[in-house]
């Protein structure tokens, strides 16, 4: 088949990947091309982790590790590295207990006074913890890299600086379910901005955070917000790969603070995000200027509960990332066009795996992991568009 997708991000570019790989014609298009500065995929490292406070995601985090597996296994690239995770909180803990003793994966409640057992130098807070090893550091930047390479081997194309303004349905039989196989008999049209229109049998859509007009222009209207949060890097200058074996660390909000999650990156220093936007996503701000507020509240924190960690910036980033109305991700066919948006701040632990399930979407098959619970259909029709954004542990 004829296949565009539009996105060259953490899901758009593993989905153009695993198609070409398949043997398919693929065109990869993008405005500003993968990794950029506007997107929500640049930077060297996310977290991955199979501890979440529902079993659905556990399972999918699953199938996550699995396939970034296969990743390495196909490309010859380390994409991911485990050093562990420490989640603290005082909502989630028991949640995340109950989901991960159900899928029979390994962890360890910790009372607050004993969190410097398994994160050295971590202050005590009041709060119980819960400790899973089974996590870690997915290496973004060599990933992307990595799925880039596949596609250009199997002779995918693409279009950078271009942009799509309109995805046009032709004449599609029905679906045989909110996920199941796609429509046969159309062809979908992709209006670019500047003016060009082409034909494809199938479209996968991933926008990233400017996703919400193009799915207008399929009649989903759909509330998505996104926004734009920052991330810093802090350490000893000298010698910035000096945090490199220390575990993850996710905290949730407490009626003084926002929550934080926190990740080294080999060679680069201690990586900590505040969890609470710095402003609303603007497709017209290209300003990506770091808020000094927020890195003064992050090295703060660092200073404060990081005995590890030496409290210097090294760097710092703003990036992108949008939010659902459920703070759950939003994947679903619309005739021959597959529709995959809503990251809400977690779409990186999920790369490798959402290439492989949006390409068994486009091609009609039941895709590898269950994304039943992220379908459209869970949505109201009249949903608002003041809806309260939901609260997120990443």
């Amino acid at each position: 088949m004829r296949i565009a997708v539009v996105g060259a991000g953490a899901w758009g570019l593993p989905a153009a990947s695993q198609l070409a790989q398949r043997g398919h014609q693929v065109l990869l298009v993008d405005r500003y091309g993968p990794a950029n500065p506007r997107s929500s995929s640049p930077g060297p490292t996310r977290i991955w982790r199979l501890a979440h406070p529902d079993v659905v995601r556990v399972r999918l985090a699953k199938h996550s590790l699995a396939a970034m597996e296969r990743l390495e296994h196909v490309s010859g690239t380390t994409v991911f590295l485990r050093r562990g995770l420490l989640w603290r909180d005082t909502v989630a803990v028991p949640r995340i207990a109950e989901a991960l003793a159900a899928e029979d994966v390994e962890f360890a409640l910790v009372p607050a006074v004993d969190v410097g057992r398994f994160f050295p130098g971590l202050r005590p807070d009041g709060r119980d913890a819960i400790w899973q090893p089974e996590a870690g550091i997915v290496l973004a930047d060599a990933a992307l890299r990595a799925q880039l390479a596949l596609f250009e081997a199997a002779g995918g194309r693409t279009a950078w600086g271009r942009a799509v303004a309109e995805v046009e349905q032709g004449r599609a039989e029905p679906s045989d379910g909110a996920h199941g196989a796609a429509g046969r008999g159309g062809l979908v049209r992709l209006h670019f901005e500047d003016g060009a229109v082409e034909g494809f049998d199938r479209v996968v859509l991933t926008p990233g955070p400017e996703a919400q007009p193009l799915l207008a222009t399929l009649g989903v209207r759909l509330p998505l917000r996104p926004q734009l949060e920052q991330v810093a890097h802090f350490g000893d200058p000298e010698h910035p790969g000096s945090t490199d074996d220390l575990p993850c660390l996710v905290e949730g909000p407490t009626d003084t603070q926002p929550g934080s999650y926190a990740m080294p990156t080999p060679g680069a220093g201690y990586k900590l995000g505040i969890d609470e936007p710095i402003r609303r996503y603007d497709p017209a701000d290209a300003d990506r200027t770091p808020d000094a507020g927020r890195l003064a509240e992050a090295q703060d924190r660092i200073r404060r509960d990081f005995g590890a960690v030496p409290p210097t910036l090294l760097d710092a980033q703003v990036c992108s990332w949008t939010e659902s109305p459920d703070g759950r991700f939003v994947i679903d066919t619309v005739g021959d066009v597959v529709l995959a948006c809503g990251d809400s701040g977690e779409g990186f632990k999920f790369s490798a795996l959402m290439g492989e399930v949006l390409a068994d979407l486009a091609e009609g098959r039941p895709p590898v992991a269950d994304i039943s619970s992220f379908t459209l259909d869970r949505f109201p029709a009249d949903i608002a568009a003041d809806w309260v954004p939901h609260v997120l542990g990443r």
